[in-house]
């Protein structure tokens, strides 16, 4: 493998397959670029077409039916140890690459990244002897057993913001319950995910099991309708996931598991620690520049604290734009957006809103070059404002004042997203009750914008389908069987 040191980035262009790098048939590619500055970062990295898809499934397929199901499930959890300690040494230089082309700051890596993959990995290396089933008594003369087996070819479709940590989240449980998969990063974050994918078969990975085919839609678009495939994970957009659960559909019926966009609210009552709200609130919605599907960007404050919230709150985002710069510094905690077009799209809807709601802190790029955009606030938006009702995916929030329980429960929900929310108060019997009336995947009490590997994570309506995390993202990439013996025979 490789060197993964940022000067080999313009290396990782080439498909993962079968436990090689291979030039793409199609000869397509496609160039990714730094959004701090627009460098060229890598211009030949490798697009995935239709003979690469069928070569890559076969492959898989082949892995699935061969020395990978006969692994028992202590040495299923050796590989993921093995694993884990592989990237003690070499995690740091991969998620390097990654900051190349997304903007996330280095200085995320030490702490947050790489202890969100090592936890992963370290889960669910505990889980894979854990599959049981059931067994039902012969009162009626058979004798019913339940199993859960694995589907066989899955695939990963993941986000440009966490590139690496998505790819580890759905390989884990995929790969603990048996099943084999291939990775599709987004096109404009595919080197950390290229450079990962030899470490499985060092750690012990048979061939085929982890494959990466690099692309655009047209690579996910052949995967989501392929015959082969048994399983398709998706994380993105809803317009996105739209897609491909349609031609997961019209092609075999595959799984679709769907974790897409967010629109949190965060309810702050009147008997909150002002302090704690502030905390969590713009972490919640600063945290990669805003490019995160849990980011804090509803933000509602009961009549009591609101003067005093809000002009603490519009001090500290204002403060931050000094703290926008060079993601490859390490002493930086805030990059740009990940592209042009990502850029280009949240301004456009700042200054829309600028139409619908009052604008008190940002709305402006930082500086005269790269795509770094001011963090964004807003108060008080019209009812219909695209910037209180769509996903913005940038440091852009939105605050409002309510005066009661039931009248913020309501403006909670008015929303088709459902993935997290957050509720601050110090009464813990509100705080339950507004948290079960909160239509969320994921209900902070005095927090919000924070996961846990131990317990599911996904969204209600349209913010997805399936959960990820914990013992139930095992049983989405599990089928059960029964078993009926007759004991008569």
């Amino acid at each position: 493998m490789a060197s993964t040191t940022t000067s080999s980035a313009a290396s990782f262009d080439q498909l993962y397959i079968n436990g090689e790098y291979t030039a793409s048939r199609s000869g397509d590619t496609f160039t990714v670029r730094n959004p701090k500055d627009d460098t060229v970062v890598a211009e030949r990295v490798a697009v995935a077409g239709q003979a690469d898809v069928d070569a890559a499934v076969a492959h898989a397929e082949t892995a699935f039916q061969g020395p990978w199901s006969k692994f028992s499930a202590s040495q299923r959890t050796d590989c993921f140890l093995k694993l884990a300690a592989l990237l003690e040494d070499r995690l740091t230089d991969i998620l390097t690459l990654d900051s190349l082309t997304t903007g996330n700051p280095v200085s995320l890596i030490p702490t947050r990244e790489r202890n969100y993959i090592r936890s992963c990995l370290v889960y669910y290396a505990g889980w894979t002897d854990k599959q049981r089933g059931d067994y039902f008594p012969a009162d009626d003369g058979f004798v019913k057993l339940v199993r859960h087996e694995p589907l066989g070819v899955c695939v990963a479709i993941n986000p440009y913001n966490s590139p690496v940590a998505s790819f580890i989240v759905k390989a884990a449980p995929c790969l603990a319950t048996g099943n084999v998969i291939i990775v599709k990063p987004s096109e404009k974050s595919p080197l950390g995910s290229l450079a990962i994918a030899p470490l499985f078969e060092e750690a012990g990975f048979p061939k085929g099991v982890v494959q990466v085919l690099t692309g655009d839609g047209s690579t996910g678009a052949l995967l989501s309708k392929h015959m082969r495939v048994r399983k398709i994970s998706f994380t993105g957009s809803v317009a996105t996931g739209k897609k491909i659960q349609v031609m997961a559909a019209q092609s075999n019926l595959k799984r679709v598991t769907l974790e897409l966009g967010g629109k949190s609210p965060a309810i702050i009552f009147d008997d909150a620690s002002i302090e704690n709200a502030l905390t969590w609130t713009i972490n919640g919605i600063l945290a990669r520049s805003g490019q995160v599907c849990v980011a804090a960007s509803r933000i509602y404050v009961q009549e009591g604290i609101a003067k005093a919230f809000i002009e603490a709150y519009s001090e500290r985002m204002k403060a931050a734009s000094d703290k926008l710069g060079d993601p490859q510094d390490p002493a930086v905690s805030l990059g740009p957006l990940a592209d042009t077009a990502s850029f280009e799209r949240v301004k456009a809807m700042v200054s829309r809103a600028k139409q619908d709601a009052e604008l008190v802190v940002g709305g402006l790029q930082q500086g005269d070059k790269g795509c770094y955009m001011q963090p964004t606030v807003f108060l008080n938006p019209k009812p219909d404002a695209e910037i209180l009702r769509e996903e913005v995916f940038g440091p852009v929030s939105v605050i409002l004042t309510f005066k009661t329980e039931e009248e913020v429960i309501g403006l909670a929900n008015d929303t088709e997203f459902g993935l997290m929310a957050g509720v601050f108060t110090k009464d813990v019997t509100r705080a339950m009750r507004v948290s079960s009336k909160v239509e969320s995947g994921v209900v902070g009490i005095n927090c919000i914008s924070a996961m846990n590997m131990q317990v599911p994570f996904g969204g209600k309506k349209s913010s997805g389908i399936g959960r990820e995390f914990g013992e139930y993202a095992l049983r989405a990439f599990t089928e059960p069987k029964t078993i009926l013996i007759n004991t008569q025979a």
